[in-house]
């Protein structure tokens, strides 16, 4: 029998397992962010800053263009919609069709968001335990990424516009 005093921990973990902690805690708390704001608030402009559609659909795009290819490759039949740097020479040779238009239902792109989410989940849990190692690199867009430097960048990155959504939804509201 165990001890409830214990610690239920009696491995250290891997990087890749608190990467998918991480993650897993940071999209589910996101996707609530998203759910939070009312569907009449999505898509209105706030009076400095983006919409709560443009905060997720840029979650959604850098969540595809930081977590796949750093694990198995860029797939080069990717575009991308909500970089935030459109203005660049990098972004606009990526600037495409995405899965989601801020102009599409909210509820669109609560699911296009949810997919991507749960398709980085996956992919973390595959993902050879080699990709996580402190040398793993992936090139994307302009530049080389260091893999784990690169996914827990996304995750403050992630964290960083749920508080732009919550602030949002509280201005509109």
């Amino acid at each position: 029998m165990t001890d409830p005093r214990q610690p239920l921990m009696t491995q250290p973990l891997s990087t890749q397992s608190l990467i998918v902690q991480l993650l897993d805690a940071e999209f589910t708390a996101f996707e609530a962010a998203l759910h939070a704001c009312p569907d009449a608030l999505f898509g209105q402009a706030p009076r400095v800053g983006h919409r709560v559609a443009w905060h997720a659909l840029h979650v959604m795009d850098w969540t595809r263009a930081t977590i796949q290819p750093g694990l198995t490759g860029p797939d080069p039949a990717h575009t991308f919609g909500y970089l935030g740097f459109e203005d660049t020479d990098w972004a606009r040779a990526a600037h495409g069709p995405t899965l989601a238009e801020e102009t599409d239902a909210p509820a669109l792109i609560r699911a296009a968001v949810s997919g991507v989410f749960n398709a980085a989940r996956r992919d973390l849990r595959a993902a050879p335990a080699g990709r996580f190692d402190p040398d793993a690199t992936f090139q994307m867009f302009h530049k080389r990424r260091d893999v784990t430097g690169s996914v827990t960048y996304h995750l403050r990155h992630t964290a960083y516009h749920r508080g732009q959504i919550a602030l949002v939804t509280k201005e509109l509201q």
